[in-house]
C-alpha cells in the first residue's frame, strides 16, 4: 500500500488502490492526511503551520486568506 507524509503534520497515511486516507492538493503540490483536513476544514491557521505559508511562498502561491488570515484550501 502506497503511503505518503502529510504535509501539514508529518504523520504518514494510506493512499492508493484500496485505502484513500489523505488528498493531494494539487494547487499546492502536497498530500494531506484526512485528519488535518478535518481539522483545518475552515482555513489552516498559518502560525500553527509556518511550514505552509513558507512552501507556498517558495513556489509563488498567494492563497486566498479569511478575515482571520486562515489560510483557504484551494477550489480543486
Amino acid at each position: 500500500m502506497p503511503m505518503y507524509e502529510c504535509f501539514l503534520f508529518d504523520n504518514p497515511f494510506e493512499f492508493g488502490t484500496r485505502a484513500y486516507l489523505g488528498k493531494r492538493v494539487r494547487a499546492w503540490d502536497i498530500m494531506v492526511c484526512n485528519g488535518c483536513l478535518a481539522v483545518n476544514h475552515d482555513g489552516v491557521v498559518p502560525e500553527i503551520y509556518p511550514h505552509l505559508a513558507v512552501h507556498l511562498e517558495v513556489r509563488g502561491i498567494q492563497p486566498e486568506k479569511d478575515a482571520e488570515g486562515c489560510i483557504l484550501w484551494p477550489s480543486n
